[in-house]
């Protein structure tokens, strides 16, 4: 398995490639469905959708905002036990801290750090995990739009994390049997 990305100079670049190409081949390639899309307009968030084109797109932020509210309800809800004008202060309080939590979520799990670095404004990529052979054809059918290719061999990247995660565990069993 490999990943393999196609980057664009434009936002809508990505987007307009992945539509055209699906509605040419998508019924003989069924893997087209499964690109992703990742789009840093030159203004607003970034999104990315990992899905199929007709459903939306998680944008940047999404997280930190589902946290926030999570936190504003909770600090209602506890802030209404000491009566409405602390309930209000302390869902302002909770709106903050479930923002911050949200945000350091998002950034840890979407590493949205690591994509604004690889990709700037007005830019956006097309991303696919699949055999070479599947990324082969991908490469092959979006060579028309001049996208810059980046491919990455993920199987032996998955084997050393595997390894790494099986030796601190090995270590971390020694270490708990001499403890005791």
């Amino acid at each position: 398995m490999e990943v393999c990305i196609l980057k664009f100079g434009s936002a809508d670049g990505a987007d307009d490639a992945l539509k055209q190409v699906i509605n040419a081949e998508g019924d003989r390639n069924p893997w087209l469905y499964d690109v992703g899309v990742i789009k840093r307009p030159l203004l607003g968030r970034m999104s990315i959708r990992a899905t199929f084109a007709d459903e939306p797109a998680a944008k940047e932020g999404d997280v930190k905002a589902k946290f926030a509210d999570a936190g504003s309800m909770t600090g209602y809800l506890v802030g209404s036990l000491a009566g409405p004008l602390h309930a209000d202060i302390a869902a302002l309080e909770g709106r903050g801290q479930g923002a911050g939590v949200g945000k350091a979520v998002e950034k840890v799990f979407a590493r949205t750090d690591e994509i604004k670095k690889n990709f700037p404004r007005d830019s956006s990529a097309l991303l696919l995990v699949a055999p070479p052979e599947v990324n082969d054809r991908m490469v092959q059918m979006f060579t028309a739009y001049s996208p810059e290719v980046i491919r990455r061999d993920v199987a032996q990247e998955v084997v050393q994390r595997l390894e790494t995660f099986q030796q601190k565990t090995l270590q971390d069993i020694a270490q708990q049997a001499t403890a005791r």
